[in-house]
């Protein structure tokens, strides 16, 4: 039987992807913080200072630590070959077969939930009782394991 489990080394990639973009985004948002308090400052001039520099190196640096902790999580949850990063269908098929057996397990116990409900007899049984045969003599439906017409009681 395969691995079913995703492994360590992928999980903690993930999670470092994870906080990657957690911190790139915070560095980028701290932008709307920083610039509204350095303008409420009484010396702020913006003909002296060029705060423009900062704000954008902390705001593409925040996009690029997004992009990049995206990139990590997608490996980390799907491998290298299943994420695209190596172009190997083998190795893809084994990188995702954790995620593939979730997803047949979950048909699988929907399945389950559907045959175990009694409205599933309820249909069954009006499915079988929409078949009916029609009797050659008096054109009368009967059920379609009936023997005889059970209006003149000819051989079906």
């Amino acid at each position: 039987m395969a691995n079913r489990q995703i492994s360590p080394e992928r999980k903690q990639l993930y999670t470092f992807g994870l906080i990657l973009t957690g911190v790139g985004f915070l560095l980028f948002l701290s932008n709307f913080v920083i610039l509204p308090l350095q303008m409420s400052r009484p010396t702020f001039d913006p003909f002296r200072q060029d705060p423009g520099v900062g704000f954008a190196l902390r705001a593409v640096g925040g996009i690029l630590l997004v992009i990049a902790g995206q990139v990590l999580r997608s490996v980390g949850a799907r491998g290298a070959a299943g994420s695209g990063l190596v172009l190997d269908p083998e190795q893809a098929r084994e990188d995702l077969q954790p995620w593939a057996k979730a997803a047949g397990g979950l048909v699988k116990d929907a399945l389950e939930e559907v045959a175990g409900s009694s409205n599933l007899s309820t249909v069954q049984e009006q499915q079988r009782a929409a078949v009916k045969v029609r009797c050659p003599h008096c054109r009368t439906l009967n059920d379609e394991d009936a023997r005889f017409c059970k209006q003149c009681g000819a051989s079906l």
